[in-house]
């Protein structure tokens, strides 16, 4: 019985999203407070997608955020968040969970980049998301996601 209980935590240790334990492996510059509340705002974002929350996109990201990417055919788009939920609400339930490495946060001022790699579970298949953060009187939000793959 122990062996599985030990099994189960490592899995669930795992499958998380970075976490401020894990920001000694996160490269990046800036004071530790900073890239500590970054790097809340961006397991915040991270949830959007991972556990279907709603309520995370007002958490982590500015309401006039943009989401940026190109489409198959080379042209830039700018996607609203309203957008990008439709399009996260229509994941399947059953599709195998995602990794999300956060691995770069760079803080300067009240400005912050990051760069997050994920990995799809199903499939295997790899992209990379870049933010902009500025540190608002809410606190640190996304004001722009730009992603690597055409939508």
């Amino acid at each position: 019985m122990k062996y599985w209980i030990v099994a189960i935590y490592f899995l669930c240790a795992f499958s998380q999203p970075a976490t401020a334990n894990g920001l000694a492996d996160v490269m990046g510059d800036g004071p530790k407070s900073e890239r500590m509340a970054v790097l809340q705002t961006l397991n915040t974002y991270l949830t959007v997608t991972d556990e279907k929350d709603h309520s995370a996109i007002e958490k982590s990201f500015h309401p006039t955020a943009l989401l940026m990417s190109v489409s198959s055919k080379g042209a830039l788009r700018s996607l609203t968040q309203d957008f990008w939920w439709e399009r996260v609400s229509q994941i399947p339930e059953d599709q195998a969970p995602r990794t999300s490495k956060i691995l770069i946060i760079d803080v300067s001022g009240h400005a912050a980049i990051a760069r997050i790699d994920i990995t799809n579970g199903g499939d295997g298949t790899t992209s990379t998301d870049y933010f902009n953060l500025q540190k608002t009187s809410a606190g640190w939000r996304i004001v722009n996601k730009t992603l690597s793959k055409p939508i």
